[in-house]
């Protein structure tokens, strides 16, 4: 199975050009530690745009959906450090998905990905409405495809405390062996997604770090706080 567990959390991101290297910094260095370390996280993969204006991509896998809505989670989300705040505070068009992995089509990842991101009627369920995706197995260089359900309460920027447009939709990640099939793949996609719903939209991604739980256990007790200098701070 590509993910561990059945809690997904993305997000994504576009930074200001004069803050994109040392957003980066603050990702790779503290951000990423931070949030795989936290108990039920297992790990998180980072993603670079070829397409989308949204220029970086996040996704974090945890145990379960329960994880992602648990005590440890939410104090993380209210004791950011001062380094986050001064990134976090200026995302350009940020998005913030928490859901539910409902199947996976399968075993392998890509070195790119297609965001599928969805917008359903209301009731639609992704499975049976969206099973038709698994299709895209056939196509040589497809690895596989998850369905990913995204919550409407939580799915939206933490500095957003209202409803946020778009906080029902959901995502099929589509892993590829290569950059140009999965940019064909998202050119080939159609606009209606039969009853289930709509096409928001296909970004195209490529593959650009990760880091796992178990990596953090493996290198002994981790506080990447404390190891990383804080420029804000």
């Amino acid at each position: 199975m590509v993910f561990g567990g059945t809690g997904i959390l993305m997000s994504s991101m576009q930074v200001l050009p004069e803050e994109e290297d040392d957003f980066n910094l603050w990702f790779d260095t503290e951000h990423l530690p931070e949030r795989v370390a936290i108990p039920g996280f297992l790990e998180a993969r980072r993603y670079e745009s070829l397409s989308s204006p949204v220029r970086y991509l996040q996704i974090y896998s945890a145990v379960d959906f329960e994880a992602l809505d648990g005590a440890a989670y939410r104090a993380a989300l209210a004791n950011q450090t001062q380094w986050s705040i001064h990134h976090i505070t200026r995302f350009i068009e940020p998005t913030r998905v928490v859901g539910r992995l409902v199947l996976s089509c399968g075993q392998a990842r890509g070195a790119a990905v297609v965001l599928v991101r969805l917008r359903p009627k209301e009731g639609a369920r992704m499975v049976p409405g969206l099973q038709s995706y698994c299709g895209l197995m056939d196509v040589p260089g497809v690895v596989s495809v998850h369905f990913v359900e995204g919550d409407a309460r939580l799915s939206k920027p933490v500095t957003i405390a209202g409803p946020h447009p778009g906080s029902e939709d959901s995502y099929v990640i589509v892993e590829c062996a290569g950059a140009d099939l999965a940019q064909r793949i998202a050119g080939q996609l159609e606009k209606s997604a039969g009853s289930y719903g709509e096409l928001v939209g296909a970004a195209v991604y490529r593959f650009r770090m990760d880091l796992s739980a178990g990596s953090l256990s493996r290198g002994g007790e981790v506080d990447p706080i404390s190891r990383t200098p804080d420029p804000y701070g």
